[in-house]
């Protein structure tokens, strides 16, 4: 990064900040109109997310962090420890058709997405066709429940199960040995092991190489979204750890990022509710991308939910993040 883009983003941070202060925070929805969202529909969104998708879930943060447009228990979401088994530089790599395509938006730059065989999930126009199969099934919450209605069939099913139950008369002592498990880690091993893998932390996970060692070391990512007051919309923080739980350096989340978008979109800025360091994709286009997938609903014979927006948001967010596996299931019951 140049040292006058690193200006750049200096003084718009100031702007942002200082018309953050002064702004009045949105109260009437536009998410079918602009695709962005009031801190309520926020609220109502994460409420869907962390009770379909339970890795993620509501956090306070640094109480003295706290906006008083969220609720003091609900002001970011997260989710822990999310595994991210390759670099993407091993996914361009491997790719040998690749072609990249630019979701024009509002006659900006636009989102970059690489398409190739290796990558389809990733690319735009597989985020729109996805959103067509989004759905909710509205089925009952059923509660089971053990009654007594009939005691003699209970009692035969009792007996049943009795004679399947073997007796411990009938166990000898060389049906007492325990096999070795060739999952269980070698505490014996596992030193050997630390100082070759980090030759190969760079370009993918790292692996144990011995046979009694199958424990897969990759790198991790706490991800949180927060909402923004200025852009209006969610923003994503990325802070992650090495295949040792090492905090990760900047440079080497950006190994995480779509070439596309490293140092454009994706930079370093102190979390507004933790107060660490962390990767954050910028919002500025938020709302155009999500505008034009709401729309893309409609065409498709949906009916935009703004509780859904989430879903949405993430399946789009993939396209930057594409190696790490975070939870934005698209199809679930209620």
């Amino acid at each position: 990064m140049s040292m006058l883009t690193s200006l750049q983003q200096t003084i718009h941070k100031a702007y942002v900040k200082t018309v953050e202060k002064v702004t009045p925070t949105l109260s009437t929805s536009k998410f079918l109109d602009e695709g962005v969202l009031t801190p309520e529909e926020f609220v109502q969104a994460g409420d869907l997310l962390t009770h379909h998708c339970q890795t993620w879930t509501w956090q306070s943060g640094d109480p003295s962090r706290n906006v008083t447009y969220l609720p003091k228990d609900k002001q970011f979401l997260l989710t822990r420890n999310v595994p991210c088994y390759s670099r993407v530089r091993t996914l361009e790599n491997d790719s040998k058709n690749q072609k990249s395509e630019e979701v024009d938006v509002e006659g900006d730059e636009g989102w970059i997405a690489t398409s190739s065989t290796s990558t389809n999930d990733f690319i735009e126009d597989k985020v729109t066709k996805d959103i067509s199969n989004l759905k909710i099934e509205s089925k009952p919450t059923t509660t089971t429940t053990t009654t007594t209605n009939k005691p003699q069939q209970q009692d035969s099913d009792e007996e049943d199960d009795n004679e399947d139950i073997p007796d411990m008369d009938d166990f000898q002592d060389d049906n007492l040995v325990e096999e070795d498990d060739e999952g269980t880690l070698s505490k014996n091993k596992t030193n050997s092991n630390s100082q070759s893998s980090n030759s190969n932390s760079k370009e993918t996970t790292n692996t144990t190489t011995t046979e009694d060692d199958n424990i897969l070391r990759t790198r991790t990512y706490d991800i949180s979204i927060t909402y923004d007051k200025y852009y209006q919309t969610p923003r994503v923080w990325l802070f992650g750890y090495d295949e040792n739980r090492k905090p990760l350096k900047p440079e080497e989340i950006f190994e995480d990022i779509s070439e596309d978008h490293a140092h454009k979109t994706v930079t370093i800025d102190i979390h507004p509710h933790l107060g660490i360091s962390s990767a954050y994709i910028h919002p500025c286009r938020h709302a155009s991308v999500m505008k034009k997938l709401v729309d893309k609903q409609s065409e498709n014979g949906k009916q935009p939910r703004v509780d859904q927006y989430l879903f949405l948001f993430l399946k789009f967010i993939s396209v930057v993040i594409p190696t790490i596996e975070y939870d934005f299931t698209l199809e679930f019951d209620t």
